[in-house]
């Protein structure tokens, strides 16, 4: 039962991996555009070319290509977003479905979900955990049909 509720923890971590992942690559594509501003280039100093290598056309080429890899990213986002949605929708429960939907999806923060739903931190504590375990068997099950 323990593999089964850390599949269902990695599934529904999924997006937020994957937004992870997008702001990684969104930071090294500010940082190599921070090297193409007029003032990290300096004149100041005699330097020999020591090979045909041209440093801005390989940078530019760099950003486009990690820019491309950040779409593909964001569009895979958008689906596990969906799929973990959809999955959620199948719980019986609308406080279960709530409080997951809040915590995976949108990444409220716990005091704040505590207070959408009524009742205590505690008590919310208690919904995420049973609608995981209840996300778990409706996976089982979903699983074995096929």
């Amino acid at each position: 039962m323990q593999e089964e509720l850390s599949e269902v923890y990695d599934f529904l971590a999924g997006p937020h991996r994957k937004r992870l992942e997008i702001t990684r690559k969104e930071n090294i594509i500010a940082e190599l555009r921070s090297c193409l501003l007029p003032g990290a280039i300096r004149y100041d100093k005699d330097k020999v070319q020591s090979s045909p290598r041209d440093q801005l056309s390989e940078t530019m080429a760099k950003i486009d290509e990690l820019e491309r890899q950040v779409e593909a990213l964001k569009a895979e986002r958008s689906a596990l977003i969906i799929e973990v949605n959809n999955v959620i929708e199948k719980l019986e429960n609308d406080i279960e479905k709530a409080v997951l939907t809040e915590w995976y999806i949108n990444r409220t923060k716990p005091p704040r979900i505590a207070s959408n739903i009524g009742y205590s931190e505690r008590r919310m504590y208690h919904y995420k955990k049973e609608g995981v375990q209840h996300l778990a068997q409706i996976l089982k099950d979903f699983s074995e049909l096929q």
